[in-house]
């Protein structure tokens, strides 16, 4: 039983951490908005370093615009995700942690992180299109680039999915415990 509450308490810091990362990132995203408008030099050196951008850009206010609209699309999958971590957290939390809610929410967890692995190679090919639209004809650019951190997502949402699974089927067992008892 101590192990149990250890695992709860654990869980409730847990689903804090993600809180606080999540308001992290919603500053860190408005900051990088906000200063897309205001300043074009510092929002085209992020964008530079982000995407290994090394040739011309044209940072029109549509290609801006619609960059940011693609930017908030990956934000809002990587939420989405947070919002899935934070509720598989919150499950493992519960009285009984071991249940199918705490598989169903880490089932989740992993697709939503497939999504946002997919939606990040998606997205940044679209984005550098985007700008480089612009450019003249022979300096417009679409690259396709899958990255460690892309690979990585997969591998976690892989074994977090499979987990998930073993999960439902240890829920199973531990309810037909108890119905012995």
């Amino acid at each position: 039983m101590a192990d149990m509450e250890r695992l709860r308490r654990l869980s409730r810091l847990m689903q804090n951490i993600v809180l606080v990362f999540t308001g992290v990132l919603f500053v860190a995203a408005c900051w990088v908005i906000l200063g897309s408008f205001s300043d074009k030099a510092g929002f085209e050196g992020v964008l530079r370093q982000s995407l290994s951008i090394d040739g011309p850009i044209a940072l029109t206010s549509s290609s801006i615009g619609v960059t940011v609209v693609l930017m908030l699309v990956q934000l809002g999958l990587f939420v989405a995700a947070l919002y899935c971590v934070w509720r598989m957290f919150g499950a493992f939390a519960a009285e009984e942690p071991l249940s199918g809610d705490s598989a169903l929410w880490m089932r989740r967890t992993g697709l939503s992180f497939v999504a946002v692995a997919g939606g990040s190679i998606v997205l940044q090919t679209v984005i550098i299109l985007v700008l480089t639209l612009g450019n003249p004809p022979g300096q417009k650019m679409l690259a396709v680039g899958v990255g460690s951190s892309e690979l990585l997502a997969l591998l976690i949402a892989s074994i977090m999915y499979m987990t998930s699974r073993l999960i439902t089927v240890a829920a199973e067992v531990r309810a037909d415990q108890k119905g012995f008892i």
